[in-house]
């Protein structure tokens, strides 16, 4: 770790203006859209809340119950073998609430960073590392990602600009680390390592680099190894019994990553036509894969033909979106394009490092390019479920709710900290630092039901079933009403 280090004091030390209007601007940026989002109630259960459930426990020495995934999980490794959580969960006893959130946003700083010393030590030019770190920032994949709550394949990549940097620079032990922090992420990041390595190995390969080479299938070697291992061992060790992987959700080619594979080899036709094709058969889903398409082009993406090494290395993220059976994911939205990034810049910048002249002027254009397309993508896009307040931080609704927040926050104070709640989405993550929480509508074992009736989010109820369930609860001889105001409303249990 103590490379990681050492890269921040070297920047540190070379830090000039233009440095710190880049890094202050686009972090006061971020700072606006996810810590903004947390405190007015734009953050849930799923995923937040799992995470600061999950780091509580941690920190205190235990295994995690996964309380808000109840009852399918009895451990949380179970449904995504991540060990980000583990590692910081110490950070809990300091930042509380903002821990996940802060080394989210820390982290894609970081991999700002990442991104200028890459582009540095490839083409030497301050300038082209100053537009490249830009770029990187402009993407609109981190903008979608800040708007969800906190996510490991986010972190994960942003070291992926720092492995790659130092496999260019032949320094091997810092590519194992930085290897290593992408393989802990979670499942999938593990996957995507194997074609990391894959794409390294085979460019180092085709450049004569026998050494190089080799490591490159060291590293995709290993990474296969771990996600067999995880996969097919770990997660079904960790797993209640009955419950399966929950997360082969590729039926459209197969009910697992195997079978999947299998048949990409046996029907690459109707592979390809998925790539594209709406296979959900609604049509109000038409245009979301088109999209994604459009806004990889637009951020750079065009190049990754010209450099196909970049274009192998993302061979698994498209297929894990593309391929998926929730339209959701096909898209722009949330965390599920957070990959492309670093990819798309390193392999942008790439070609125009090979370019013989006008590289700041491509550079400057493609600037543009990007930074329109993800202005355009903020106020509009195809994919379903864009939380436009989560994510346009420039306008007044994502900074004030139609209800009092303050007056929220100082409800949930009243909760007891040893109680038992059973808390509303958006309510989850700020109550979640406890032995026992659940999600609602499952309040059994629940002392307290924390409710948000101000906020439009019935997840996963609908208006009607909401509401009549607040007057069952209100009618009911097992619940009180402990304290109500018009946005507000928290259950007690009666006790025998």
């Amino acid at each position: 770790m103590m490379s990681i280090f050492s890269n921040i004091q070297l920047f540190l030390n070379s830090l000039n203006k233009k440095n710190l209007l880049i890094f202050g601007f686009f972090g006061l940026i971020y700072a606006s859209i996810t810590f903004v989002n947390h405190y007015n109630f734009r953050t849930y259960g799923w995923d937040l809340g799992i995470n600061h459930n999950a780091i509580y426990d941690y920190a205190h020495f235990r295994w995690n119950d996964c309380m808000i995934m109840q009852p399918q999980f009895d451990n949380v490794l179970a449904d995504h073998f991540s060990l980000y959580p583990l590692l910081i969960s110490p950070l809990y006893w300091i930042f509380g609430t903002w821990t996940m959130l802060l080394f989210q946003w820390v982290a894609i700083l970081f991999g700002g960073l990442g991104i200028y010393r890459y582009v540095l030590h490839l083409t030497k030019n301050e300038n082209l590392s100053h537009l490249a770190t830009i770029h990187f920032f402009s993407i609109w994949g981190i903008y979608s990602a800040l708007s969800f709550d906190y996510h490991d394949n986010v972190v994960a990549a942003m070291f992926v600009p720092w492995l790659l940097l130092y496999f260019r620079q032949k320094k091997w032990r810092n590519v194992l680390i930085f290897f290593a922090l992408i393989l802990i992420a979670k499942e999938n990041m593990a996957l995507w390592a194997v074609f990391i390595g894959l794409g390294l190995g085979l460019r180092s390969w085709y450049e004569g680099d026998k050494v190089a080479a080799k490591w490159g299938g060291v590293l995709c070697l290993l990474a296969a190894v771990y996600f067999v291992v995880i996969l097919k061992v770990v997660i079904p060790g960790l797993a209640t019994p009955g419950r399966e992987y929950l997360h082969n959700s590729f039926n459209a080619l197969g009910g697992n990553f195997g079978e999947v594979i299998v048949n990409i080899l046996k029907h690459p036709i109707r592979a390809f036509q998925l790539l594209f094709e709406n296979h959900n058969g609604d049509p109000y889903y038409d245009g979301i894969k088109a999209e994604t398409y459009i806004a990889i082009a637009l951020s750079g993406g065009i190049t990754l033909f010209l450099a196909p090494e970049y274009l192998l290395m993302l061979v698994p993220i498209i297929a894990q979106k593309v391929y998926n059976d929730v339209p959701v994911r096909w898209g722009i939205s949330d965390h599920y394009s957070i990959e492309f990034a670093p990819i798309i810049v390193i392999a942008l910048y790439t070609v125009i490092h090979r370019m013989k002249k006008m590289k700041f002027q491509m550079a400057l254009l493609m600037l543009m390019v990007c930074l329109g397309s993800t202005i355009s993508f903020l106020d509009h896009r195809v994919s379903e479920y864009y939380k436009k307040d989560n994510t346009q931080f420039y306008k007044k609704a994502h900074w004030k709710r139609d209800f009092d927040v303050k007056g929220v926050h100082q409800i949930l104070k009243k909760i007891p900290n040893d109680a038992r709640v059973s808390a509303q989405s958006m309510l989850s993550p700020h109550l979640a630092f406890r032995d026992y929480i659940f999600h609602y509508p499952h309040t059994e074992g629940a002392d307290f039901i924390a409710l948000l009736p101000a906020d439009p989010n019935r997840y996963p109820q609908n208006d009607s079933t909401y509401f009549a369930e607040i007057v069952n609860l209100k009618t009911s001889k097992e619940w009180r009403v402990f304290a109500e105001t018009k946005d507000v409303l928290l259950f007690q249990k009666i006790k025998p």
